[in-house]
């Protein structure tokens, strides 16, 4: 099943299983930290690929792109997506600096941090406990104890690519063009093609259905909607279209996508 694009989350703080597939190279305000616990995963951090395994911890800071290149079939472990502001004591640090590395080999972590990560994992099997809060301040003392953070560099958030994808976040179930982008932020159609090409490394179409079929997934699991629904709200002009973009980037039809959903559900 399932490369930049500017996501906005809903919650300001989500903490539960790891991504199981390739996602695209994604920005948010939100921090992204993976804990593996079983297999390998390839990730780009900014401009780096960093390729980890059981026991390693990676970060992104908000802002910094980040992609999931690679995962392998056994991953497993916990992803914890936050708010800087949800820790008060860290949120300087993650709006100001970033890290020299973003990774965390095994080795270099002591023990006691796989007993706040077994727990953050059981409590995130529970809703509104009042001691997530209080693992997740222990586990980014931890985190931050053994990281080696730098300024971040001079105009990193204004990038052209970052305002061009928060733009799109906002309209992508509208009927976008490159032209039309491009006349909203005030540039050349040749100059944002750049962005996409040279920048983010994905054709700026392809782009479009990255989000579109990402927000499909979500709304597949509401059967309230019907197919047909979805693929307007997604932002494509018919059904078969709709279709033939799920097809390409899930490896298969909207209805068998959503059948699964199901089945998984009652097997749980």
């Amino acid at each position: 099943m399932p490369s930049v694009f500017y996501e906005q989350r809903l919650e300001n703080l989500f903490i539960g299983p790891i991504c199981d597939h390739p996602f695209p190279s994604h920005v948010h305000d939100p921090a992204e930290v993976v804990c593996l616990t079983e297999g390998e995963i390839e990730m780009i951090i900014g401009s780096e690929k960093y390729r980890f395994s059981k026991g390693d911890i990676i970060i992104a800071f908000p802002s910094v792109p980040h992609s999931y290149e690679y995962v392998s079939p056994d991953a497993n472990g916990l992803t914890l997506i936050f708010l800087p502001e949800t820790i008060s004591e860290f949120s300087s640090s993650f709006r100001t600096k970033q890290p020299v590395c973003p990774l965390l080999k095994s080795e270099d972590k002591p023990s006691e941090m796989d007993d706040v990560i077994r727990h953050l994992k059981e409590l995130s099997l529970q809703e509104d406990s009042p001691l997530t809060l209080g693992y997740l301040h222990l586990f980014l003392a931890y985190l931050f104890s053994l990281l080696t953070l730098q300024p971040i560099a001079a105009g990193m958030q204004s990038r052209m690519s970052y305002h061009a994808l928060h733009y799109i976040s906002e309209h992508f179930t509208e009927p976008l063009s490159l032209e039309s982008t491009a006349h909203a932020l005030g540039i050349s159609r040749i100059h944002l093609s750049h962005i996409f090409s040279q920048q983010l490394h994905i054709n700026f179409r392809d782009y479009i259905n990255t989000l579109r079929i990402d927000r499909a997934c979500s709304l597949l699991r509401d059967p309230f909607y019907s197919i047909s629904q979805i693929a307007y709200l997604c932002g494509y002009g018919n059904p078969r279209t709709f279709h033939r973009a799920f097809l390409a980037k899930r490896g298969m039809a909207p209805n068998r996508f959503r059948a699964l959903l199901f089945e998984q559900e009652i097997t749980e």
